[in-house]
């Protein structure tokens, strides 16, 4: 057993105090032995057993050990009340000899007319005495008939032996059963250790001294045929409820694998799967054999392939059955035990056809067959999803909720805090010996898998990326661009959820920008930008790319709500476009959106709808009026089904922006963009375009292509580019550059030249190219001044024009320069980052 039953620390405090700590792990973890084992006991002697109790302890290994911090004594746990005694400096034991260890010498002279080797009270100077060890324990050692432990710790207080008897099951059950006053307790042979009772057996004539190595060691005798527990599947139950639901039980299983995630907060949970020992299921296919035990924030001290014992409340948690980790009792009965064999599973595709077959199979082992083929690729979190070798499409799509994607299985690792050995694989590649325990998240049935070194990846250089087409004359092109999470260095909320990259990550991620910007994009007139926190990191974007692009773009961005700082903006060619006004287009909803949103006062019973409100930005294009509604809804964080009358209020609104500009001027240009969190036919993209005013031309796309991101192995069409009719029959082209979706993100801090468009962001990249001839040429003689505009909406934020942004930045240009030269050295060099996190 390799576990820690407690550490010591030192801590410097304030440069002079030290502070003694203890940290208190499981009483029964113990570390491997270095060959000093606990080889009699007699604990229940005649007479006055304060005198004549005494262990013997026995080197059985091959060398000389030094016993000087060898520490031996009947209190288990670190603070406790019984007693702990050190041996004294200099002691010494040779290979297959043993030491008694008596309560006094008198006594044990008494019982052997000999003399122990150590007294634990001086009764005779010529009997060498044990050492307190107060920082143990600062009682005496007196063993109780009734049930107790002996413990043999090492000098850095790890359990390296013990035994508990009688009543006591602190380290092993059943326990070593309780003998007669005169009998001991004695393990036979004395190098058999197992860690369990099948070591020990009741001597009634105790041999002190006399060790006894000869005989085969005994195969332990497994707990579960001792003791009689209801199966796993009886808990369990055949529905999607656990039949012993807020109720207490016991059982018994193999540990078949642990999942450690973190939160958004930073906090580290974990969770176990045990599973029937095999032999002792209930024989029902339709009930789970298995089940997970949340295990809080205490890291296991149990393995992969121990049997354990499991007592504790059964509780369901987002429709995956727990235990639930107040008061879980756990007892480590067996080590390295077979793993039950893996099911083989070959999902169907719809939701009802899944839920049933997944539930009877939910915390068991299960298996994908070989070669399971991936369809979303390895993601941050130590994941990625696949189907079985029996699916023939390349992918799944959803276009709208009710799509069937069940053949979809995400793959989980056991740490998704810490990826080493684990595959960076992306769409299409083919993994395996993916098997693990069957968990449910996130409104999925998942593979948690243990080890990352077991799967074997066929996988195929990358492709010859996808770039945009060389413009013809009188044309433009317009880009969504999710930037995903371009954020500077600076920690402006105080909260977890900001994300603080480091200066390198940082320069990566604009040197990965800029080649999308330029290379893949073809640098677009105009870029709607989606999770950018600050208007600079634009300006630094603009400058990296003015080389590549022959301009500098110029950046309309306005703050907006959202608690983590992700704002909406438009990048435009100052060449083509002149920018005349930008409006946040802010409401009022009667959803609770707990959105805080201080430039606009809510009548009572209402909330602000939007965290980022829609960017709308009045431009003339080649002196032609275009509105452009840069738009990211509200995303499914918080589920799904409940999120989505947020996302249809918004679409709504938006709608509503649409319909007042065509009332005003129905051959207006207005373009809406960005990214929409939801389904291509959900009811939000549905809600856009129903009255007709708006065409989302990402739609006459081929079904093949028509994705732009890639969640949990469902690829999907989330991003839209929509147009009113007056723009429709102007669509020279339109495309999504997928460079992005399919893609590991470890590439997105690989900037070697082969690696250099891939992975840029999440989401994959839309583009329209308009032809400019097919729209109505401007009026002669108008005026490309920026001008207020009238609100378009009832209830905006009513921004006030702002600033060519060539002159912002013309302002920023000085101190920009510095840092762009520091950018642009790191270009062309090849730099794979992992960043630890603690």
């Amino acid at each position: 057993m390799m576990h820690q039953k407690f550490v010591w620390r030192w801590l410097l405090f304030c440069g002079t105090a030290v502070l003694l700590i203890t940290i208190l792990q499981p009483a029964h973890a113990q570390i491997s032995n270095p060959g000093l084992l606990i080889t009699e006991v007699f604990y229940n002697p005649p007479g006055e057993e304060s005198e004549r109790e005494w262990i013997e302890i026995a080197n059985v290994g091959t060398a000389v050990l030094d016993l000087s911090d060898i520490k031996v004594g009947d209190e288990e746990q670190s603070g406790g009340g019984e007693g702990m005694r050190r041996f004294p400096e200099g002691t010494l034991l040779e290979p297959e000899q043993a030491v008694v260890v008596a309560q006094t010498a008198v006594g044990f002279r008494f019982l052997t007319d000999n003399d122990p080797d150590f007294e634990l009270t001086d009764s005779d100077p010529n009997v060498p005495d044990m050492r307190n060890y107060l920082l143990w324990a600062t009682g005496d050692i007196a063993l109780a008939n009734d049930g107790d432990e002996i413990v043999l710790l090492n000098k850095n207080n790890f359990v390296i032996d013990s035994v508990n008897y009688g009543d006591r099951t602190t380290f092993f059950a059943p326990a070593v059963t309780a003998v007669f006053e005169g009998q001991s307790i004695e393990r036979n042979p004395a190098n058999c250790d197992t860690d369990t009772a099948t070591d020990w057996q009741p001597q009634q004539q105790p041999t002190p001294s006399t060790v006894q190595f000869d005989d085969a060691c005994r195969a332990p005798l497994n707990p579960a045929e001792l003791e009689e527990l209801p199966p796993i599947g009886a808990i369990q139950g055949g529905g999607e409820v656990a039949a012993a639901i807020n109720q207490t039980v016991t059982f018994r299983g193999i540990v078949t694998g642990v999942y450690e995630d973190r939160n958004t907060s930073g906090t580290t949970f974990y969770t176990a799967f045990v599973q029937d020992i095999p032999g002792f299921e209930d024989g029902d296919p339709m009930t789970s054999d298995g089940i997970a035990l949340f295990l809080g924030r205490e890291r296991p001290f149990f393995q992969t392939g121990d049997q354990i014992r499991v007592s504790g409340l059964v509780t369901e948690f987002f429709g995956l059955t727990e235990l639930d980790d107040n008061n879980l009792d756990i007892q480590v009965e067996l080590t390295d035990q077979p793993l039950p064999e893996p099911i083989l599973i070959d999902p169907p595709a719809g939701a009802e056809a899944l839920a049933a077959y997944f539930e009877p199979l939910e915390g068991m082992r299960v298996q994908m067959a070989n070669p399971a083929r991936v369809v979303g690729p390895t993601f941050s979190s130590c994941g990625f999803a696949v189907v079985s070798p029996t699916v023939d499409t390349p992918r799944i799509f959803r276009r709208a909720l009710a799509d069937s994607i069940g053949q979809v299985v995400p793959i989980l690792y056991q740490s998704d805090q810490f990826c080493d050995g684990f595959p960076h694989v992306k769409t299409g590649d083919l993994v395996s010996g993916l098997v693990g325990p069957l968990t449910y998240n996130f409104d999925q049935f998942k593979i948690v898998q243990q080890a990352g070194d077991e799967l074997a990846v066929t996988s195929g250089e990358l492709p010859q990326p996808p770039t945009a087409p060389t413009l013809g004359e009188n044309q433009i092109s317009i880009a969504s661009f999710n930037m995903e999470n371009y954020f500077d260095l600076i920690d402006d909320t105080g909260d977890d959820s900001e994300p603080k990259p480091l200066e390198l990550e940082l320069s990566l991620k604009q040197q990965k920008l800029a080649a999308a910007l330029t290379q893949t994009l073809n640098c677009p007139a105009l870029v709607a930008v989606q999770e950018v926190e600050k208007g600079t990191l634009l300006d630094e974007l603009a400058l990296l790319a003015a080389s590549a692009c022959g301009f500098t773009y110029a950046v309309t961005h306005l703050e907006s709500a959202d608690v983590r700082g992700i704002d909406l903006a438009l990048m435009s060619n100052p060449n083509l476009v002149m920018v005349q006004s930008a409006r946040l287009m802010q409401t009022c909803t009667v959803l609770e959106t707990e959105v805080n949103d201080v430039r606009l006062d809510c009548p009572a019973g209402q909330d602000v709808l939007f965290s980022r409100p829609p960017l709308m930005v009045k431009v003339l294009v080649e002196e032609r009026p275009f509105t452009i509604i840069v738009n990211h809804f509200k995303s499914k964080r918080g589920g799904e089904a409940e999120t989505a009358p947020w996302r249809l209020a918004q679409a709504n609104h938006v709608a509503g922006l649409v319909t007042d500009i065509l009332a005003d001027d129905p051959a207006a240009n207005v373009v809406v963009l960005g990214d929409f969190n939801d389904y291509e036919q959900s009811p939000p993209l549905l809600a856009l375009t129903e009255n007709g005013n708006l065409e989302n031309v990402l739609l006459r796309l081929p079904d093949d292509v028509r994705y732009s991101f890639v969640f949990g192995g469902v690829s999907q069409l989330i991003d839209g580019i929509l147009l009113s009719p007056a723009l429709q029959d102007a669509v020279a082209d339109v495309m999504i550059l997928h460079v992005n979706a399919d893609y590991p993100d470890a590439l997105s801090v690989d900037v070697s030249p082969e690696a250099l468009p891939f992975k840029t962001t999440d989401h994959d990249l839309p583009l329209l190219i308009l032809e400019l001839a097919d729209l109505p040429a401007p009026e002669p003689g108008s005026v490309a001044t920026a001008v207020p505009n009238p609100d378009p909406s009832p209830t905006p934020i009513n921004m006030e024009p702002i600033d060519h942004p060539d002159d912002i930045v013309r302002r920023r240009m000085g101190w920009l320069i510095g840092g762009l030269a520091l950018l642009i050295g790191g270009v062309g060099t090849t730099v794979f980052l992992i960043r630890r996190r603690n």
